[in-house]
């Protein structure tokens, strides 16, 4: 069973008792077998009408139309979800879609666990089945014995497995198969909760054991620059079901995120790639903010250099403010931008308020590639600096300001993959103010960010409470914009203890 599972029914378990009580359907396949075009980004789109965490989605009357939009938009494979009390699906939509469109890709998404099953795929037209890695952790639902017997029955039906896992322990569970196509997927099926930046890690670990695979991510897409990270990332493909399934274009809203994912595939940005690790680690993300001079630039990147840690490229960031008002905006960004050249495993941030302008100087500096990311300081939307953020192609963060917890009662409207929390302040920023302890430990965050006051004074404190990011201003400073090289090397000694 699962590290963390208790004897009490989870969702997951929940659906493979229900599912047992289903009898085997039978049918006569009279379509063509079609192989997964995998030399392509890798797109299956999801006919879904509901599901156990959101409920129900959508009627879906007719799942050939939907299946049509999702064709026309590209995508390569139609997954239908065929489980029918807690999705709503069934067998009859995956023979419906398949004899619609003899020349398709069609994945059984469901919860197999009797060889069986993968006869009865192919007998409705299935090209490809989805087998749970999660499912066979449990020794009752046959372990990994079971799982290899259905991976070879898929090859026997020529049908195409892909295997799906949730953490390290199942891609280390799965690495006997040396599967050829991989789903990563960021919902935890006991509990139905999202961790999508333990998911986008795991995409290191299936190559390191292995490197031939196709990696699919394949849930909480929720909007284009979703598709623009999992692409920068290095993932072959995408499934996505219930943001398609609520557009009212779901022809233009594919289109639209297949494009980022290619965008994101075709960018070199390395930041969301080690700042994920970092997030993830026993240290997490150290960023050293309001940088104005090349000496303070040099004596910070050389501070972090001591944080580096094992097979993270990247030691942490120093971040630039380009808010004129601001007591340490940068005057001479190119400059010192240019002295960091030596100092490569440093991550460059541009810090912004919602000010077009802004916006159009940090994206000349990050399309140049001086900068690595923007920090958005105070973002309240989608919309910033002129930009829609759902539809953005560039490598960003948002930061909130906080002084209550209603503060955050929008964040999951965030498409942010991880929120930096300020302090509220007359100067929105920077002023050395620390967000309220109590509200701080009143939070559920997978991943804390912390910025506001952090110093040697409360690191301890920030850790033990999770902090997995601390971003670093004024408690190293003599004054506004000037660092003091005793207060950053005490500082670094203090977080040297949590690598």
């Amino acid at each position: 069973m699962e590290l963390g599972v208790t004897q009490v029914p989870t969702i997951l378990q929940e659906i493979l008792a229900k599912k047992k009580t289903h009898k085997i359907c039978h049918a006569t396949r009279n379509v063509p077998l079609n192989m997964p075009n995998l030399e392509q980004i890798f797109v299956i789109a999801e006919i879904k009408r509901a599901s156990p965490s959101a409920g129900k989605i959508s009627e879906i009357l007719e799942p050939s139309v939907l299946a049509e939009s999702y064709l026309q938009a590209g995508a390569l494979a139609i997954s239908v979800l065929c489980e029918q009390d807690y999705f709503h699906g069934d067998l009859e939509d995956l023979r419906v879609v398949k004899n619609a469109f003899k020349s398709a890709c069609v994945l059984r998404k469901d919860f197999i666990t009797e060889v069986e099953q993968i006869k009865e795929a192919y007998d409705f037209g299935a090209d490809m089945v989805l087998l749970i890695a999660a499912v066979f952790l449990d020794e009752n639902n046959g372990g990994f014995a079971r799982l290899l017997e259905l991976y070879n029955a898929c090859k026997i039906w020529n049908l195409t497995p892909l295997i799906e896992v949730h953490n390290v322990f199942e891609v280390e569970f799965i690495a006997p198969l040396n599967a050829s196509l991989i789903g990563v997927n960021s919902r935890n099926l006991h509990t139905f909760g999202i961790d999508k930046i333990r998911a986008y890690n795991l995409l290191d670990s299936i190559k390191c054991v292995n490197p031939n695979a196709k990696v699919i991510f394949e849930s909480s897409l929720n909007c284009s620059f979703d598709g623009f990270v999992v692409g920068n990332l290095g993932f072959d493909g995408i499934l996505c079901g219930s943001y398609l399934v609520r557009s009212k274009n779901p022809k233009e809203t594919l289109k639209k995120l297949k494009s980022a994912m290619q965008k994101g595939k075709e960018s070199t940005n390395a930041f969301y790639k080690n700042v994920f690790k970092l997030l993830d680690s026993a240290l997490g993300f150290v960023k050293i903010c309001g940088i104005t001079n090349t000496e303070d630039a040099k004596m910070c990147a050389k501070a972090l250099y001591e944080l580096r840690q094992e097979n993270i490229e990247k030691v942490g960031a120093l971040g630039f403010i380009l808010e004129p008002k601001s007591p340490r905006f940068v005057q001479d960004l190119n400059g010192i931008l240019n002295v960091l050249k030596d100092y490569p495993n440093v991550l460059k941030v541009a810090v912004i308020k919602d000010d077009v302008k802004q916006m159009q100087k940090a994206l000349e500096f990050y399309q140049s590639g001086k900068i690595d990311a923007l920090q958005l300081h105070g973002v309240k939307s989608q919309y910033f600096g002129g930009m829609d953020l759902k539809e953005a192609e560039f490598v960003y963060y948002a930061v909130v300001n906080v002084g209550l917890k209603k503060d955050l009662e929008d964040l999951d409207e965030l498409s942010s993959p991880f929120v930096l929390l300020d302090s509220k302040s007359a100067l929105g920023g920077g002023s050395g103010e620390c967000i309220d302890i109590g509200v701080l430990e009143s939070l559920e965050m997978q991943y804390l960010c912390v910025a506001g006051g952090v110093g040697i004074q409360n690191i301890v404190t920030l850790k033990q409470m999770g902090a997995k990011m601390l971003d670093i201003n004024s408690s190293i400073e003599k004054c506004a914009g000037n660092k003091d090289k005793d207060k950053l090397q005490a500082l670094i000694s203090n977080l040297k203890d949590y690598l």
